[in-house]
Protein backbone atom coordinates (compact mmCIF):
# COMPACT_ATOMS: atom_id res chain seq x y z
CA UNK A 1 0.00 0.00 0.00
CA UNK A 2 2.81 2.29 0.76
CA UNK A 3 4.24 1.49 -2.59
CA UNK A 4 1.04 2.57 -4.46
CA UNK A 5 0.94 5.91 -2.76
CA UNK A 6 4.50 6.64 -3.77
CA UNK A 7 3.76 5.85 -7.44
CA UNK A 8 0.65 8.00 -7.42
CA UNK A 9 2.65 10.98 -6.18
CA UNK A 10 4.89 10.85 -9.27
CA UNK A 11 2.03 11.47 -11.74
CA UNK A 12 1.40 15.17 -10.86
CA UNK A 13 5.12 15.85 -10.90
CA UNK A 14 5.51 14.43 -14.42
CA UNK A 15 2.50 16.39 -15.60
CA UNK A 16 3.99 19.55 -14.11
CA UNK A 17 7.30 18.91 -15.87
CA UNK A 18 5.54 18.42 -19.19
CA UNK A 19 3.63 21.69 -18.74
CA UNK A 20 6.88 23.41 -17.78
CA UNK A 21 8.59 22.15 -20.95
CA UNK A 22 5.65 23.26 -23.10
CA UNK A 23 5.70 26.70 -21.46
CA UNK A 24 9.42 27.10 -22.02
CA UNK A 25 9.01 25.99 -25.65
CA UNK A 26 6.23 28.54 -26.13
CA UNK A 27 8.45 31.27 -24.68
CA UNK A 28 11.31 30.25 -26.99
CA UNK A 29 9.06 30.21 -30.05
CA UNK A 30 7.66 33.62 -29.14
CA UNK A 31 11.19 35.02 -28.70
CA UNK A 32 12.34 33.61 -32.05
CA UNK A 33 9.21 34.93 -33.78
CA UNK A 34 9.71 38.42 -32.34
CA UNK A 35 13.37 38.37 -33.34
CA UNK A 36 12.54 37.36 -36.92
CA UNK A 37 9.78 39.99 -37.12
CA UNK A 38 12.29 42.63 -36.04
CA UNK A 39 14.78 41.48 -38.65
CA UNK A 40 12.07 41.46 -41.33
CA UNK A 41 11.04 45.03 -40.42
CA UNK A 42 14.68 46.12 -40.61
CA UNK A 43 15.03 44.40 -44.00
CA UNK A 44 11.86 46.12 -45.18
CA UNK A 45 13.18 49.54 -44.13
CA UNK A 46 16.52 48.83 -45.84
CA UNK A 47 14.71 47.69 -49.01
CA UNK A 48 12.58 50.86 -49.02
CA UNK A 49 15.70 53.02 -48.64
CA UNK A 50 17.49 51.12 -51.38
CA UNK A 51 14.45 51.36 -53.68
CA UNK A 52 14.29 55.12 -53.11
CA UNK A 53 18.00 55.46 -53.84
CA UNK A 54 17.66 53.36 -57.02
CA UNK A 55 14.64 55.44 -58.11
CA UNK A 56 16.58 58.68 -57.63
CA UNK A 57 19.59 57.27 -59.46
CA UNK A 58 17.37 56.07 -62.33
CA UNK A 59 15.79 59.55 -62.54
CA UNK A 60 19.26 61.14 -62.52
CA UNK A 61 20.39 58.78 -65.32
CA UNK A 62 17.24 59.57 -67.33
CA UNK A 63 17.81 63.33 -66.96
CA UNK A 64 21.49 62.89 -67.87
CA UNK A 65 20.55 60.94 -71.04
CA UNK A 66 17.89 63.51 -71.99
CA UNK A 67 20.21 66.52 -71.47
CA UNK A 68 23.07 64.82 -73.30
CA UNK A 69 20.72 63.96 -76.18
CA UNK A 70 19.64 67.61 -76.44
CA UNK A 71 23.29 68.66 -76.64
CA UNK A 72 24.28 66.06 -79.29
CA UNK A 73 21.02 66.30 -81.25
CA UNK A 74 21.24 62.78 -82.74
CA UNK A 75 18.06 60.91 -81.67
CA UNK A 76 18.07 57.14 -81.88
CA UNK A 77 17.64 54.05 -79.75
CA UNK A 78 19.90 51.90 -77.59
CA UNK A 79 19.25 48.14 -77.52
CA UNK A 80 22.12 47.28 -75.22
CA UNK A 81 25.22 45.23 -75.83
CA UNK A 82 25.01 42.30 -78.20
CA UNK A 83 26.34 39.75 -75.69
CA UNK A 84 23.88 40.61 -72.87
CA UNK A 85 20.30 39.51 -72.23
CA UNK A 86 18.27 42.25 -70.50
CA UNK A 87 15.10 40.16 -70.04
CA UNK A 88 13.05 42.54 -72.19
CA UNK A 89 14.14 45.71 -70.38
CA UNK A 90 14.21 48.86 -72.57
CA UNK A 91 15.20 52.52 -72.28
CA UNK A 92 12.57 55.08 -73.31
CA UNK A 93 14.26 58.39 -72.39
CA UNK A 94 13.51 61.23 -74.88
CA UNK A 95 17.25 61.93 -75.26
CA UNK A 96 18.17 58.32 -76.13
CA UNK A 97 20.94 57.98 -78.77
CA UNK A 98 22.57 55.14 -80.71
CA UNK A 99 26.31 55.10 -79.85
CA UNK A 100 27.09 53.29 -83.13
CA UNK A 101 25.37 56.02 -85.19
CA UNK A 102 27.20 58.77 -83.28
CA UNK A 103 30.52 56.99 -83.83
CA UNK A 104 29.69 56.61 -87.56
CA UNK A 105 28.86 60.34 -87.79
CA UNK A 106 32.24 61.15 -86.17
CA UNK A 107 34.09 58.80 -88.55
CA UNK A 108 32.26 60.20 -91.60
CA UNK A 109 33.07 63.76 -90.51
CA UNK A 110 36.76 62.86 -90.05
CA UNK A 111 36.88 61.17 -93.45
CA UNK A 112 35.11 64.09 -95.16
CA UNK A 113 37.51 66.55 -93.51
CA UNK A 114 40.51 64.47 -94.52
CA UNK A 115 41.76 63.88 -90.96
CA UNK A 116 42.52 60.71 -89.03
CA UNK A 117 39.58 59.02 -87.31
CA UNK A 118 39.57 59.95 -83.60
CA UNK A 119 37.89 58.26 -80.63
CA UNK A 120 36.36 61.23 -78.80
CA UNK A 121 34.46 64.44 -79.58
CA UNK A 122 37.34 66.55 -78.28
CA UNK A 123 39.87 64.76 -80.50
CA UNK A 124 37.54 65.04 -83.54
CA UNK A 125 36.99 68.77 -82.99
CA UNK A 126 40.70 69.36 -82.37
CA UNK A 127 41.57 67.49 -85.60
CA UNK A 128 39.01 69.48 -87.60
CA UNK A 129 40.13 72.81 -86.08
CA UNK A 130 43.72 71.91 -86.96
CA UNK A 131 42.61 70.99 -90.50
CA UNK A 132 40.69 74.28 -90.86
CA UNK A 133 43.68 76.25 -89.61
CA UNK A 134 45.90 74.45 -92.11
CA UNK A 135 43.47 75.24 -94.93
CA UNK A 136 43.29 78.87 -93.82
CA UNK A 137 47.08 79.03 -93.80
CA UNK A 138 47.11 77.55 -97.30
CA UNK A 139 44.51 80.08 -98.48
CA UNK A 140 46.52 82.95 -96.98
CA UNK A 141 49.68 81.61 -98.57
CA UNK A 142 47.90 81.09 -101.90
CA UNK A 143 46.52 84.62 -101.79
CA UNK A 144 50.02 85.94 -101.12
CA UNK A 145 51.43 83.88 -103.96
CA UNK A 146 48.59 85.07 -106.22
CA UNK A 147 49.27 88.71 -105.41
CA UNK A 148 52.96 88.13 -106.03
CA UNK A 149 52.18 86.35 -109.31
CA UNK A 150 49.92 89.23 -110.43
CA UNK A 151 52.65 91.72 -109.57
CA UNK A 152 55.20 89.65 -111.46
CA UNK A 153 52.81 89.39 -114.41
CA UNK A 154 52.29 93.14 -114.47
CA UNK A 155 56.04 93.68 -114.38
CA UNK A 156 56.51 91.16 -117.19
CA UNK A 157 53.73 92.87 -119.18
CA UNK A 158 55.46 96.23 -118.73
CA UNK A 159 58.75 94.76 -119.87
CA UNK A 160 57.01 93.08 -122.78
CA UNK A 161 55.39 96.33 -123.89
CA UNK A 162 58.71 98.14 -123.58
CA UNK A 163 60.45 95.39 -125.50
CA UNK A 164 57.71 95.43 -128.14
CA UNK A 165 58.06 99.18 -128.57
CA UNK A 166 61.84 98.90 -128.79
CA UNK A 167 61.59 96.01 -131.23
CA UNK A 168 59.13 97.94 -133.39
CA UNK A 169 61.38 100.97 -133.41
CA UNK A 170 64.38 98.83 -134.19
CA UNK A 171 62.50 96.99 -136.91
CA UNK A 172 61.42 100.28 -138.46
CA UNK A 173 64.97 101.59 -138.23
CA UNK A 174 66.32 98.36 -139.66
CA UNK A 175 63.82 98.58 -142.52
CA UNK A 176 64.84 102.11 -143.26
CA UNK A 177 68.52 101.18 -143.17
CA UNK A 178 67.87 98.19 -145.38
CA UNK A 179 65.97 100.30 -147.89
CA UNK A 180 68.74 102.84 -147.82
CA UNK A 181 71.39 100.12 -148.27
CA UNK A 182 69.46 98.69 -151.19
CA UNK A 183 69.19 102.14 -152.73
CA UNK A 184 72.91 102.65 -152.27
CA UNK A 185 73.57 99.19 -153.68
CA UNK A 186 71.47 99.93 -156.72
CA UNK A 187 73.02 103.34 -156.97
CA UNK A 188 76.63 102.49 -156.46
CA UNK A 189 76.52 98.74 -157.20
CA UNK A 190 78.68 98.17 -154.19
CA UNK A 191 78.60 94.91 -152.27
CA UNK A 192 80.56 96.22 -149.28
CA UNK A 193 77.52 97.55 -147.40
CA UNK A 194 75.63 94.28 -147.92
CA UNK A 195 78.58 92.25 -146.70
CA UNK A 196 78.91 94.35 -143.56
CA UNK A 197 75.18 94.04 -142.88
CA UNK A 198 75.37 90.26 -143.28
CA UNK A 199 78.36 90.08 -140.95
CA UNK A 200 76.54 92.12 -138.33
CA UNK A 201 73.46 89.92 -138.58
CA UNK A 202 75.63 86.81 -138.31
CA UNK A 203 77.26 88.25 -135.21
CA UNK A 204 73.84 88.87 -133.64
CA UNK A 205 72.72 85.36 -134.54
CA UNK A 206 75.90 83.90 -133.06
CA UNK A 207 75.42 85.87 -129.86
CA UNK A 208 71.84 84.64 -129.59
CA UNK A 209 72.92 81.09 -130.37
CA UNK A 210 75.68 81.28 -127.75
CA UNK A 211 73.23 82.59 -125.14
CA UNK A 212 70.76 79.83 -125.96
CA UNK A 213 73.51 77.20 -125.80
CA UNK A 214 74.62 78.52 -122.41
CA UNK A 215 71.05 78.32 -121.07
CA UNK A 216 70.62 74.82 -122.48
CA UNK A 217 73.95 73.71 -120.99
CA UNK A 218 73.02 75.16 -117.58
CA UNK A 219 69.64 73.35 -117.64
CA UNK A 220 71.33 70.13 -118.73
CA UNK A 221 73.95 70.44 -115.98
CA UNK A 222 71.23 71.04 -113.38
CA UNK A 223 69.31 67.99 -114.55
CA UNK A 224 72.44 65.84 -114.54
CA UNK A 225 73.35 66.98 -111.04
CA UNK A 226 69.84 66.06 -109.88
CA UNK A 227 70.11 62.65 -111.50
CA UNK A 228 73.55 62.10 -109.94
CA UNK A 229 72.20 63.04 -106.49
CA UNK A 230 69.20 60.74 -106.96
CA UNK A 231 71.43 57.89 -108.12
CA UNK A 232 73.73 58.40 -105.14
CA UNK A 233 70.76 58.27 -102.75
CA UNK A 234 69.41 55.20 -104.51
CA UNK A 235 72.81 53.53 -104.35
CA UNK A 236 73.14 54.23 -100.62
CA UNK A 237 69.62 52.93 -100.01
CA UNK A 238 70.31 49.81 -102.11
CA UNK A 239 73.53 49.09 -100.21
CA UNK A 240 71.73 49.38 -96.87
CA UNK A 241 68.81 47.34 -98.12
CA UNK A 242 71.01 44.57 -99.51
CA UNK A 243 72.51 44.18 -96.05
CA UNK A 244 68.98 43.58 -94.69
CA UNK A 245 67.80 41.36 -97.53
CA UNK A 246 68.33 37.62 -97.26
CA UNK A 247 67.02 34.63 -99.26
CA UNK A 248 63.57 33.42 -98.25
CA UNK A 249 64.97 30.07 -97.02
CA UNK A 250 67.58 31.65 -94.70
CA UNK A 251 66.42 31.72 -91.08
CA UNK A 252 66.99 34.48 -88.53
CA UNK A 253 67.93 32.04 -85.76
CA UNK A 254 67.02 28.74 -84.16
CA UNK A 255 65.66 27.10 -81.01
CA UNK A 256 68.51 26.15 -78.67
CA UNK A 257 66.49 24.63 -75.82
CA UNK A 258 62.92 23.29 -75.59
CA UNK A 259 60.95 20.55 -73.81
CA UNK A 260 57.79 18.73 -74.85
CA UNK A 261 54.67 20.33 -73.43
CA UNK A 262 56.51 23.33 -71.93
CA UNK A 263 55.20 26.64 -73.26
CA UNK A 264 58.55 28.44 -73.09
CA UNK A 265 61.88 27.84 -74.83
CA UNK A 266 65.21 29.56 -75.53
CA UNK A 267 66.57 30.86 -78.84
CA UNK A 268 70.12 31.71 -79.93
CA UNK A 269 69.50 35.47 -80.34
CA UNK A 270 70.01 38.19 -77.74
CA UNK A 271 70.90 41.81 -77.03
CA UNK A 272 73.99 41.48 -79.24
CA UNK A 273 71.61 40.91 -82.18
CA UNK A 274 69.46 44.00 -81.31
CA UNK A 275 66.57 41.68 -80.40
CA UNK A 276 63.62 43.39 -78.67
CA UNK A 277 60.96 41.90 -76.35
CA UNK A 278 57.70 41.34 -78.20
CA UNK A 279 59.35 40.22 -81.47
CA UNK A 280 57.29 37.39 -83.04
CA UNK A 281 58.91 34.57 -85.02
CA UNK A 282 57.43 31.83 -87.19
CA UNK A 283 58.77 28.40 -86.20
CA UNK A 284 59.59 25.84 -88.91
CA UNK A 285 61.09 22.38 -88.93
CA UNK A 286 64.41 22.40 -90.84
CA UNK A 287 62.97 19.75 -93.19
CA UNK A 288 59.61 21.45 -93.84
CA UNK A 289 58.30 24.80 -95.09
CA UNK A 290 55.14 24.60 -92.98
CA UNK A 291 54.78 26.88 -89.95
CA UNK A 292 54.59 24.66 -86.89
CA UNK A 293 53.98 27.48 -84.38
CA UNK A 294 54.96 30.93 -83.13
CA UNK A 295 57.56 32.20 -80.64
CA UNK A 296 57.20 35.59 -78.93
CA UNK A 297 60.26 37.05 -77.18
CA UNK A 298 59.48 37.70 -73.51
CA UNK A 299 62.97 38.11 -72.01
CA UNK A 300 66.26 39.06 -73.68
CA UNK A 301 69.72 38.21 -72.39
CA UNK A 302 73.09 39.06 -73.95
CA UNK A 303 73.55 35.80 -75.92
CA UNK A 304 70.07 34.25 -75.83
CA UNK A 305 66.42 35.05 -75.23
CA UNK A 306 63.42 33.32 -73.67
CA UNK A 307 60.31 32.95 -75.87
CA UNK A 308 56.68 32.05 -75.25
CA UNK A 309 55.34 29.37 -77.61
CA UNK A 310 51.85 29.55 -79.11
CA UNK A 311 49.77 28.34 -82.04
CA UNK A 312 51.46 24.90 -82.14
CA UNK A 313 49.99 23.07 -85.15
CA UNK A 314 50.64 19.54 -83.80
CA UNK A 315 51.24 19.71 -80.04
CA UNK A 316 51.22 15.91 -79.71
CA UNK A 317 53.26 14.68 -82.65
CA UNK A 318 55.48 17.66 -83.47
CA UNK A 319 56.23 19.88 -80.46
CA UNK A 320 58.90 22.60 -80.71
CA UNK A 321 62.37 21.03 -80.60
CA UNK A 322 65.97 22.14 -80.37
CA UNK A 323 67.20 23.05 -83.85
CA UNK A 324 63.86 24.35 -85.18
CA UNK A 325 64.35 27.47 -87.33
CA UNK A 326 63.00 31.00 -86.71
CA UNK A 327 61.75 33.43 -89.40
CA UNK A 328 60.58 37.07 -89.27
CA UNK A 329 60.20 39.23 -92.41
CA UNK A 330 60.66 42.43 -90.40
CA UNK A 331 63.74 41.45 -88.39
CA UNK A 332 67.39 40.94 -89.35
CA UNK A 333 69.88 40.06 -86.57
CA UNK A 334 72.09 43.00 -85.63
CA UNK A 335 70.28 45.55 -87.85
CA UNK A 336 67.43 48.06 -87.59
CA UNK A 337 65.00 48.78 -90.45
CA UNK A 338 63.57 52.09 -91.63
CA UNK A 339 59.89 51.43 -92.38
CA UNK A 340 57.20 53.52 -94.10
CA UNK A 341 53.47 52.76 -93.80
CA UNK A 342 51.81 53.25 -97.21
CA UNK A 343 48.05 53.21 -97.81
CA UNK A 344 45.05 53.03 -95.51
CA UNK A 345 45.16 51.15 -92.20
CA UNK A 346 42.25 50.32 -89.93
CA UNK A 347 41.83 48.88 -86.42
CA UNK A 348 43.37 46.95 -84.82
CA UNK A 349 46.30 47.91 -87.05
CA UNK A 350 45.79 51.64 -87.58
CA UNK A 351 48.92 53.68 -88.32
CA UNK A 352 49.54 54.86 -84.75
CA UNK A 353 49.18 51.39 -83.21
CA UNK A 354 51.20 49.75 -86.00
CA UNK A 355 53.97 52.38 -85.69
CA UNK A 356 54.14 51.73 -81.95
CA UNK A 357 54.40 47.95 -82.49
CA UNK A 358 57.10 48.24 -85.18
CA UNK A 359 59.11 50.78 -83.15
CA UNK A 360 58.92 48.56 -80.08
CA UNK A 361 60.50 45.79 -82.17
CA UNK A 362 63.57 47.98 -82.82
CA UNK A 363 62.55 49.51 -86.16
CA UNK A 364 62.39 53.18 -87.20
CA UNK A 365 59.03 54.26 -88.64
CA UNK A 366 59.08 57.39 -90.84
CA UNK A 367 56.16 59.51 -92.05
CA UNK A 368 57.47 60.31 -95.54
CA UNK A 369 58.50 58.13 -98.48
CA UNK A 370 62.09 59.13 -99.26
CA UNK A 371 65.47 57.56 -100.13
CA UNK A 372 66.71 55.57 -97.15
CA UNK A 373 63.46 53.67 -96.52
CA UNK A 374 64.23 49.94 -96.32
CA UNK A 375 60.76 48.42 -96.13
CA UNK A 376 57.27 49.58 -97.12
CA UNK A 377 54.34 48.01 -95.26
CA UNK A 378 51.40 48.06 -97.67
CA UNK A 379 47.91 48.66 -96.29
CA UNK A 380 44.59 48.96 -98.13
CA UNK A 381 43.85 51.31 -101.04
CA UNK A 382 43.39 54.93 -99.80
CA UNK A 383 40.18 56.95 -100.17
CA UNK A 384 40.12 58.98 -103.40
CA UNK A 385 40.06 62.79 -103.48
CA UNK A 386 36.28 62.91 -103.96
CA UNK A 387 35.77 60.74 -100.87
CA UNK A 388 33.30 58.44 -102.65
CA UNK A 389 35.56 55.48 -103.36
CA UNK A 390 39.09 54.15 -103.24
CA UNK A 391 42.15 54.97 -105.35
CA UNK A 392 44.62 52.25 -106.37
CA UNK A 393 47.69 52.44 -104.14
CA UNK A 394 49.84 51.34 -107.09
CA UNK A 395 48.90 54.54 -108.98
CA UNK A 396 50.29 56.81 -106.25
CA UNK A 397 53.57 58.69 -106.62
CA UNK A 398 54.77 57.16 -103.34
CA UNK A 399 54.38 53.63 -104.68
CA UNK A 400 56.08 54.51 -107.98
CA UNK A 401 59.01 56.10 -106.13
CA UNK A 402 59.33 53.03 -103.90
CA UNK A 403 59.43 50.78 -106.99
CA UNK A 404 62.03 53.04 -108.62
CA UNK A 405 64.16 52.97 -105.45
CA UNK A 406 63.75 49.17 -105.25
CA UNK A 407 62.32 49.25 -101.74
CA UNK A 408 61.25 45.97 -100.16
CA UNK A 409 57.44 45.61 -99.93
CA UNK A 410 55.73 43.79 -97.05
CA UNK A 411 51.90 43.57 -97.40
CA UNK A 412 50.19 43.80 -94.01
CA UNK A 413 48.12 40.68 -94.72
CA UNK A 414 51.32 38.60 -94.99
CA UNK A 415 53.11 39.90 -91.88
CA UNK A 416 50.36 40.63 -89.41
CA UNK A 417 50.91 37.27 -87.70
CA UNK A 418 54.41 38.55 -86.81
CA UNK A 419 53.14 41.69 -85.06
CA UNK A 420 49.96 40.30 -83.49
CA UNK A 421 49.71 39.72 -79.72
CA UNK A 422 50.43 36.24 -78.40
CA UNK A 423 48.06 33.55 -79.51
Amino acid sequence: MHTRQSGAAHVPIMFFLILLVLFLGTLGFAYVTLTKNGELMQDRDDAIAQAKELTNRALLVEHYIEDLGLVVGKPGEYKGRANRDYDGATLTSPGMMNPAEIKQVMENACSAAGVSVSTSLENVFNSMVTRINQLQDRVTSAEGELAKAIADKNAVDDKFRTATTDATARAREFTQNLDQARAEFEQFRSSQAGTIANLRQNLIDKDNELLQNNETAAATEKGLRGEISLLQNQNSALVSREELRKPADVSDGKIIAARDGVRTAFIGLGKKDLLQPGTMFRIRNPRSDAVKGYAEVIRVEEERAEVKLSGIADPVGDWVRKGDLLYNDLYTPGMSRTIYLMGRFSAPYNKDALSTLLTRLGNKVVTKMAPGVDTVVLGNDPINEDGDGFASIEDSDEYKNAVQWRVEFAPLLKIRDLIAPSK
